[in-house]
């Protein structure tokens, strides 16, 4: 299929970091891409493999359509390293892309084609669109033909609270328009003194654009999630009852992190929250002061809580 012109500015933001091993066939993947055209902007994290290397021989190949950034401090970490490359990007759409995936053929076109079917009032509201995967062993052969049922997670968009709780939006299945990169910026020294707050990049993402805008999902499975011991985030069986145990150990540090993010998040965008909003979100980050009876009734009552019946009772024995 020929590419397709497109009168809005689209680019694949790559953050890549000691990603040799299955680098070139995710650059290939995206390359070969269906669909609207587009640039492909990389940042590293200060690589000590190949990295570098494959990315520059893609770069003198593709030199109008690949750009590369080259960290030259230490690894900050995916989070901040995908933060600071959208600062220095300007379009009209994103797209964020990890380094160890495999896109399907489709990838760009089906979410682009969900952005062109909002009304131009969504289209001037941050928006966010995204999908489901597969999920790939480290060869590349088949394990699960879900990444969102395989972790137990909503196939779709949930209350705009649940993002606060628990997170269904991968970043590197989404694409996002520019209203929604200006206001996660807003405040580029703010954000910078706090990212340690910020769980993730595409959770900061999620709950930015469930709050002052909308998400939508695309029903299909558009990237291979590759499984290997250097990925940042896993796969896990959820319903296991040494991850039962697990998460019921880990839940009071997992609350703490949570309400940080909220609390910051309070603070940032406080000139943008209506008063309805700013004072569940501040009563949200004050929760640990109230009593037990309290807590559960405003979590049920507000939408700040996890998806499926077993994560539902671990977080409400435990509030």
């Amino acid at each position: 299929m020929e590419k397709m012109e497109s009168n809005l500015r689209i680019c694949v933001l790559m953050a890549t970091f000691n990603g040799a091993s299955h680098l070139r066939e995710q650059m290939d993947s995206i390359l070969n891409q269906e669909g609207p055209e587009f640039s492909i902007y990389v940042s590293d994290d200060g690589s000590t493999d190949s990295t570098l290397q494959i990315l520059q021989e893609f770069a003198n190949k593709f030199p109008s359509k690949i750009h590369l950034f080259v960290s030259q401090s230490k690894a900050r970490g995916a989070c901040a390293n995908f933060l600071s490359l959208l600062q220095k990007v300007d379009s009209d759409l994103y797209l964020f892309a990890d380094q160890d995936d495999i896109w399907s053929l489709d990838h760009v076109q089906s979410l682009y084609d969900r952005y062109l079917r909002l009304n131009e009032s969504e289209k001037t509201m941050p928006a966010l669109i995204f999908s489901d995967m597969k999920i790939v062993q480290a060869d590349g052969s088949p394990f699960a033909d879900s990444f969102l049922k395989a972790e137990k997670l909503p196939n779709g968009v949930e209350h705009p609270h649940f993002y606060f709780v628990q997170n269904n939006v991968s970043g590197c299945v989404t694409l996002f328009n520019q209203a929604l990169k200006n206001l996660v910026l807003k405040n580029s020294d703010f954000l910078k003194r706090n990212l340690e707050k910020i769980p993730m990049h595409d959770f900061f993402l999620a709950t930015t654009a469930a709050t002052f805008g909308k998400i939508y999902f695309v029903n299909k499975t558009l990237s291979a999630y590759r499984m290997h011991e250097r990925n940042t985030l896993g796969v896990q069986n959820v319903t296991s009852l040494k991850h039962v145990l697990d998460r019921l150990n880990r839940q009071s540090a997992d609350m703490e992190r949570i309400l940080r993010y909220a609390e910051f998040f309070v603070e940032y965008f406080k000139e943008n929250l209506g008063r309805g909003e700013f004072q569940v979100l501040q009563e949200w980050v004050n929760i640990p002061s109230r009593n037990k009876f309290f807590r559960i009734h405003f979590m049920l009552k507000n939408g700040f809580m996890k998806y499926g019946l077993l994560r539902k009772c671990v977080q409400l024995w435990n509030a």
